[in-house]
């Protein structure tokens, strides 16, 4: 029996010495990205408010990320615009917060220092979350970013996982969060929101999740590295939950709460069934489920372009390519994933909405050889892709409501 505890106690040290050496490493490196948000109530989750740490994109880059005392990834704006300055509202996610690359280096900041060098006064505001759904913009936008009293609102859209996230199941299963505002069509095809405010999921181990992920930093690199890499088997679920406090709570019951969503919606599938095929946005075909978060995606567009109109502002939507979506297709093949863009654009041309759809663009350089406009393990856009945008953003702002105003 003093064997075995023996035994024991020098396991237990043992694996205390790792993670202790895992940890340091982590510290060292920099790995995972440091702890910007926490949940929220009415939006899911916000960025917390003076926060600061560092983002490693999977080991690619080390960028010191700050957050201002409204909870924004930018400088300290004030909601009173003092200066008389002509305001622009950038609502996304991920790709809008670009966490990435420096603050000065993205996209925002760039279009910024573009216009007020050639065109006046102007503040680009940087409002992007991570993992903000339209859904969850929509409600920023009435909450918070309506006070900034913006003239221009852009709409940033990441069709890779946007859509989905604007939908409880597909929100799951693509990785998302249970504990977040939603919306459904009513059988007028008006919008209903749900799940508001935002039912409190956290668990004891979502609690302790957050704790380690609040002072530690292998568990960030972890969560990081689970919850971001697409579809999670199932086996890794619990460590996932473990370490999902800090965004919007998960807990064990995500795959009830996500039926009982469908099944106020018509009993679609749920996110604990498989389907015969996997749901995809990519296809031309596509199943109930995809029609049916594209429907609600087009009546949070509407809803905020109404809003925006009503604020007497002017909406606009930004559309990001994904990195597949540019990398040159083998010869005799199609370009990958085009659905997405078209039924987007085909709808915007319908509501009179102006968009700048970077697809195109972002595709014509890729063959002429240049970039690489992302991360090579990242999703997100590096330096370049950030200055193609800016680039490509300025004209089209220039040519949209500078010239047309003058």
């Amino acid at each position: 029996m003093r064997k075995l505890l023996q035994n024991l106690a020098l396991t237990f040290f043992s694996l205390l010495f790792t993670l202790a050496l895992l940890e340091g490493a982590a510290r060292i490196f920099k790995l995972g990205t440091g702890l910007f948000w926490q949940p929220d109530s009415q939006l899911g989750w916000v960025n917390i408010p003076d926060a600061s740490g560092w983002e490693s994109c999977y080991g690619e880059c080390q960028i010191r990320v700050t957050i201002n005392s409204q909870g924004l990834r930018d400088r300290e704006i004030p909601y009173e615009n003092e200066s008389g300055a002509t305001r622009v509202l950038m609502l996304g996610d991920s790709t809008t917060a670009a966490m990435q690359v420096t603050l000065e280096d993205t996209f925002v900041k760039q279009l910024e220092s573009k216009l007020n060098e050639n065109t006046g006064d102007w503040e680009v505001i940087n409002a992007g979350v991570n993992a903000y759904g339209t859904d969850n913009e929509l409600l920023f936008y009435q909450l918070e970013g309506e006070k900034y009293d913006p003239d221009i609102v852009f709409l940033n859209m990441y069709l890779a996982n946007d859509v989905y996230n604007n939908h409880p199941t597909l929100e799951l299963r693509y990785g998302g969060q249970s504990a977040k505002p939603y919306f459904t069509l009513n059988d007028n095809g008006e919008l209903e929101l749900q799940n508001f405010p935002v039912e409190d999921t956290a668990t004891f181990w979502t609690k302790v999740g957050t704790f380690l992920k609040k002072n530690f930093q292998l568990p960030r690199f972890v969560a990081q590295t689970l919850a971001l890499r697409g579809e999670i088997p199932p086996w890794l679920a619990p460590i996932v939950r473990l370490f999902g406090g800090g965004r919007g709570a998960t807990s064990a019951g995500d795959g009830d709460a996500a039926q009982a969503a469908e099944n106020e919606n018509g009993g679609e599938e749920t996110a604990v069934q498989t389907p015969a095929r996997r749901p995809d946005i990519c296809d031309p075909d596509p199943l109930p489920i995809i029609e049916n978060a594209w429907n609600v995606t087009e009546a949070l567009v509407l809803e905020l372009d109404k809003e925006v109109e009503a604020n007497g502002a002017q909406l606009a939507v930004l559309i990001i390519p994904a990195a597949p979506q540019i990398v040159p297709p083998a010869e005799g093949a199609e370009w990958y994933c085009d659905v997405p863009n078209d039924e987007l654009t085909s709808f915007l041309d319908e509501a009179g909405i102006p968009y700048l759809d970077m697809l195109p663009a972002f595709r014509e350089e890729a063959l002429a050889g240049n970039g690489p406009y992302y991360f090579e393990k990242d999703f997100h856009m590096n330096v370049l892709g950030h200055d193609l945008t800016a680039d490509l953003l300025y004209q089209f702002v220039d040519e949209t409501f500078v010239t047309t105003d003058n």
